[in-house]
C-alpha cells in the first residue's frame, strides 16, 4: 500500500477511532484499557500529522501570526 499524504493519514487514523467508538456505543461493547490506550495513540498520531501538515513552516509575510486551521492565515 502506498504511503498516504499527511492529511490523509491523519484522517484515516482519526476516522478509525471514530468508527471503533461508534461501534462500541451502538452495540454496547466494553472497551478494555489496552484498547482505549491504542485508540488514544491513534488519535495522537492523527492529530500530530494534521498539525504538522497544517502549520506553515515560515511566518506570514504580512506580520500576522494567527493561524486559521482551514489552511489559510488571517
Amino acid at each position: 500500500m502506498p504511503d498516504l499524504e499527511p492529511t490523509q493519514f491523519a484522517y484515516s487514523q482519526i476516522n478509525a477511532v471514530r468508527r471503533q467508538l461508534l461501534d462500541a456505543a451502538a452495540f454496547g461493547k466494553h472497551l478494555r484499557p489496552e484498547h482505549l490506550e491504542n485508540m488514544a495513540g491513534k488519535l495522537a498520531e492523527g492529530l500530530r500529522a494534521y498539525t504538522e501538515a497544517m502549520t506553515p513552516t515560515t511566518p506570514p509575510t504580512d506580520g500576522r501570526a494567527c493561524l486559521d486551521y482551514r489552511g489559510r492565515n488571517h
